[in-house]
């Protein structure tokens, strides 16, 4: 599962933390919710992940939280919750400290390949003196974790992600287009060591090969150790090139320690405009594992500057299920609508194809993009 840290909210935490007093309480704030450092008996290395995890996923249903070191600030050397901490108690801490409506917090354990969570959740406008969430959540794997978590943050705050709209390609094959394409370099034919308008490979889980379909494409192996992965990132970001990449230990075992277990490899184009209101056909080929819940995607994601900054505000994905597992190269398509209703107008997607479990190598090519002819084709809901 995909694990990443999140950028920091300040313009929306309360005055205390930044020295700086709103010019008015707004709405937005009232949704702050607080991930506390979960426990666990590691030294708290998978309570660390487990909370980040939340964090992320909070952020994806809308929430505003806290980051960790303005919560570190906030809590002045006072000690972290625990299982024992009442409602009554949080609900001092979230009012007094944080001027926060939802904490959670807890401790997670392994449970042989799975993930045993003992969840605390108060939401203070439901109560101050009795707990929203008391129980134990157990997955059965790793990769299920995720579905968890959704279901803890809906029944802490009620409030459940927006239905992805399911794509129909065989309608969508058929629908006409106009104008140019979008995705420059869709086909990963140009560039000089990296393939131009597209993120830069790292040598070490993408690859610019020439086994596409035809010519060059990406390539990306997800069966690397984790921690080998981390400590190339780094290097990656300072400034090492995808040449100089050290060869990765080969895996063994259940292999959940891996890019595929944990985060999965993500490769962005671009950004590429658009107009909100107008529709556009999506299309690409690829070649690669896949499970009946777990296979690569293309995801699609609308970008606008919201207070200053850019943001996502439109989520989708296109989803690359194999049918003869890595055996042929297969294609898939979808309409995107890109709606007018955002936090902000949407200013451009960009396009990321992702790939994690089963861990092993998947191939993307022939990435394309163009509007919808909007006289003899699909109409924008």
């Amino acid at each position: 599962m995909m694990r990443t840290l999140i950028a920091v909210v300040a313009c929306l935490l309360p005055a205390a933390l930044w020295g700086t007093a709103p010019a008015a309480e707004s709405k937005d704030q009232e949704q702050v919710i607080v991930v506390f450092q979960f426990a666990s008996a590691d030294g708290n290395q998978a309570g660390r992940t487990f909370s980040e995890a939340m964090r992320l996923r909070a952020k994806r249903l809308g929430f505003v939280f806290v980051d960790w070191l303005s919560l570190k600030d906030a809590m002045a050397g006072a000690p972290a919750p625990n299982l024992d901490t009442t409602a009554a108690e949080m609900a001092k801490i979230l009012k007094e400290r944080l001027s926060a409506r939802f904490g959670l917090w807890g401790a997670v354990r392994q449970e042989g390949d799975g993930l045993v969570m003992d969840i605390r959740g108060l939401d203070t406008e439901k109560s101050t003196t009795e707990l929203t969430i008391n129980k134990t959540y157990r997955a059965a794997e790793k990769q299920l974790v995720n579905p968890v978590e959704d279901q803890i943050l809906i029944e802490l705050t009620g409030r459940a992600k927006k239905p992805v709209p399911e794509a129909t390609p065989e309608a969508d094959a058929k629908v006409p287009t106009i104008g140019p394409e979008l995705v420059k370099n869709g086909g990963f034919e140009t560039g000089t060591a990296t393939p131009d308008h597209w993120q830069r490979i790292d040598g070490q889980t993408t690859f610019w090969v020439g086994e596409g379909h035809p010519g060059k494409c990406i390539k990306i192996n997800t069966d690397v150790y984790h921690d080998e992965w981390v400590e190339w990132q780094k290097k990656v970001k300072a400034g090492a090139v995808a040449a100089d990449a050290p060869p990765p230990t080969p895996t063994k075992g259940a292999k959940y320690d891996t890019v595929a277990g944990i985060y999965g490899v993500a490769y962005d184009s671009d950004p590429i405009p658009v107009t909100p209101g107008k529709a556009y056909k999506i299309t690409l080929d690829y070649r690669g594992l896949g499970t009946d819940f777990f296979f690569p995607k293309l995801f699609i994601r609308g970008w606008a500057k919201v207070n200053g900054e850019y943001r996502v505000v439109y989520d989708a994905y296109l989803a690359l299920r194999s049918k003869t597992q890595s055996k042929e190269w297969e294609s898939n398509v979808r309409i995107v609508d890109i709606p007018k209703e955002t936090q902000a107008p949407i200013e451009y997607l960009k396009l990321k194809v992702y790939a994690y479990w089963p861990p092993g190598v998947y191939y993307f090519d022939n990435v394309s993009m163009k509007e919808v002819d909007p006289v003899a084709g699909h109409k924008p809901k």
